[in-house]
């Protein structure tokens, strides 16, 4: 597989470019050491090495033209100008697989607590509803009968592995994609061109502060998720959905963001609902017991009854976040 450098460079939201466009790319690489001949290689400032100090490297491993964040002379190559390479490096991965992510219905789910949990469990309502999903979590990924460890567990994968996923999931025919979205994950670009269709929040509490660096540096970290969804490309017949918990400390913080630029459908769903935050997903009969739980669930279109195994309010609350997902 192969592109040209001006068809890439055309998919990038800012850039400056200098050389001969009408190159053909073989490869990207974001990792000196993974360089081949014919590799566009992308530079940016990491948390603890900075790529631009690998483009002679990259080079002489046969780079036929580089992405930076800052001007570099005399490369002998094309060079490509942007402001965050991290971003830029999500969009030269959709555009490698002709942005997959504008071919399904794309599922992001975010929060301190609680996201695997969610995935998983819209995905199986999904599953059993007859859709035909994908999963992508900080576990695994999981696309029509394969089943992928994603890494370190911890964050959500690299935007090239994230597009690839997508791929994979339109070449198997899939129509919904479910993605963990961790903060991480949106600070880093790693889910940037993945034009989110709904976008689902758990809840945000105090932690993971000490890459954000405060509440309100994770607060905004965590409303990308929103800001992706209302900037994202609009598909065809698909609403922009916003999901917000009512019960969570996050609520108003984000709601403004969506008042100042609403989406299609802007849903909030409630354990306990309160005045000022009305949900249009509720519980309105609760029985618990110490090995299941049933509760009956008031949506838009009705009441109906759920049983469970899960336990707790913080199940419940999951469990809340995707029937509201599933429903919308």
């Amino acid at each position: 597989m192969s592109r040209s450098l001006a068809e890439l460079v055309a998919a990038l939201p800012q850039a400056g470019a200098s050389g001969d466009l009408d190159r053909v790319v073989e490869a990207i690489a974001w990792d000196s050491r993974r360089v081949r001949p014919g590799s566009l290689f992308v530079a940016y400032r990491g948390v603890a090495v900075d790529g631009h100090d690998f483009v002679s490297q990259a080079l002489a491993r046969g780079a036929s033209a580089v992405v930076a964040e800052r001007p570099l002379p005399d490369l002998g190559v094309p060079l490509v100008v942007v402001p965050d390479g991290r971003q830029a490096l999500a969009y030269l991965a959709a555009a490698w697989h002709h942005f997959p992510a504008r071919r399904l219905t794309v599922v992001g789910v975010t929060g301190t607590d609680g996201k695997t949990t969610t995935c998983n469990l819209l995905y199986s309502i999904l599953s059993a509803a007859g859709r035909r999903a994908g999963l992508v979590t900080t576990v695994n990924a999981v696309i029509g009968e394969r089943v992928l460890d994603t890494g370190l567990h911890t964050t959500t994968p690299d935007a090239p592995d994230v597009q690839a996923y997508l791929a994979e999931m339109v070449g198997a025919g899939l129509e919904i994609a479910v993605l963990e979205t961790t903060s991480h994950g949106l600070e880093q670009h790693r889910v940037s061109a993945c034009d989110f269709d709904v976008a689902v929040v758990t809840n945000i509490t105090h932690e993971h502060l000490d890459l954000h660096g405060s509440l309100e540096g994770y607060r905004q970290a965590k409303a990308m998720l929103f800001r992706h969804l209302l900037a994202g490309y609009r598909k065809p017949g698909v609403p922009k959905v916003a999901i917000l918990n009512a019960d969570d400390g996050s609520y108003d913080y984000l709601h403004r963001i969506l008042r100042a630029t609403p989406p299609d459908r802007h849903w909030a769903y409630s354990l306990r609902p309160q005045r000022g935050r009305p949900a249009a997903v509720v519980v309105t009969r609760l029985r618990r017991s110490p090995s299941h739980t049933r509760l009956v669930v008031h949506g838009p279109d009705g009441e109906f009854e759920l049983k469970t195994r899960l336990v707790g309010d913080y199940n419940l609350s999951n469990i809340l976040a995707a029937t509201s997902a599933a429903l919308a």
